[in-house]
């Protein structure tokens, strides 16, 4: 049976780890050996066997996920999934009762995606501070468990609240994000080849493919290519790391293809250009977020020369020659 409190616990974090992919080896030896030193008690009701069988099935179909890739051996993957199956039916099993009702609020994901031309201030369950940026996607738990782990898609700041105990980790499409109390903001949009993390106050470390990058402390910006899979580190600004949460359009030599993006997130308009025209070009770029879309253009026009066409929500961009 889960024999404290703290079993519980440390139960129902593991799990939420193995569903983010964050599980180490030693957490997952530690379920198993927890299983067969079960003492036979016997199980707490569920609603109906339905409902058993409903949330046991949707567990293991998670974890299932995780413990799987491709390139894993059969056998290795075989032994694997026995030992994810094993755990879940000793939790529903003798910990039924607490597992349906600690489990569903706890993984209850909420997800949050801005509008293009808004941003969005919020609060996570541990009083964490967030702001969202135009076309930013974010999901989170209802509850956090023993790591309070977020995903993102696009920008966001984050005032992270104070946890000695519990790490604070931002999961973005190519790296991950730990921090135990600090400010920091992170441009992770998928359709972008970088991902930029920039720390305002305290420190964090920065990991791709659960590999550490590096460490960042105020004032640090780290850049990570996809393409390229490298990364540069270099200083930042500290008063503009997050301009764009107080009302402006704020880029520091940005690819032509990330202005774009930003000015499609803020206006809610779609912009064509020919990628091979605009390569080599940087842009510099801090004005109001209050400026109209062609006023923002005709400021894209004096750092390089474009020409461009606006039919409704749709404008055409071309370098002039």
């Amino acid at each position: 049976m889960v024999k404290s409190v703290d079993d519980q616990d440390k139960i129902a974090g593991i799990l939420q780890r193995l569903e983010t992919g964050t599980c180490t080896p030693q957490e997952l030896q530690w379920l198993q050996d927890w299983y067969h030193s079960r003492d036979g008690q016997p199980a707490y009701t569920f609603r109906d066997e339905a409902h058993k069988q409903q949330l046991k099935t949707g567990v293991l179909e998670g974890i299932h996920a995780q413990l799987e890739p491709e390139e894993v051996p059969v056998v290795r993957m075989r032994y694997r999934w026995q030992i994810a199956a094993a755990v879940v039916a000793g939790v529903i099993g003798a910990g039924g009762w607490w597992f349906m009702h600690s489990w569903e609020p706890r993984h209850k994901m909420i997800q949050i995606a801005v509008a293009a031309g808004l941003q969005q201030e919020l609060f996570l369950p541990d009083s964490t501070h967030v702001w969202l940026n135009a076309g930013a996607k974010m999901e989170y738990p209802q509850e956090f468990g023993d790591v309070r782990t977020v995903k993102l898609d696009g920008e966001g700041f984050f005032d992270v609240k104070q946890d000695e105990h519990r790490p604070f980790e931002v999961h973005t499409q190519d790296i991950h994000v730990q921090v135990l109390g600090t400010s920091f903001d992170v441009k992770a949009y998928s359709t972008l080849d970088e991902t930029q993390v920039t720390v305002k106050t305290g420190m964090v470390k920065v990991l791709h493919d659960q590999k550490g990058l590096d460490v960042l402390s105020a004032n640090d910006q780290l850049t990570f290519s996809r393409s390229a899979q490298q990364y540069m580190k270099s200083k930042a600004d500290n008063q503009q790391i997050n301009e764009w949460a107080n009302g402006m359009i704020s880029l520091s030599q940005v690819s032509f293809a990330e202005l774009a993006l930003t000015l499609e997130n803020q206006y809610g308009v779609h912009i064509r250009f020919n990628p091979a025209e605009m390569k080599h070009d940087e842009y510099t770029l801090r004005c109001s977020k209050q400026l109209t879309i062609t006023q923002v253009l005709d400021l894209v026009n004096s750092i390089h020369p474009v020409q461009y066409d606006i039919k409704e929500k749709e404008i055409t961009i071309h370098r002039k020659n």
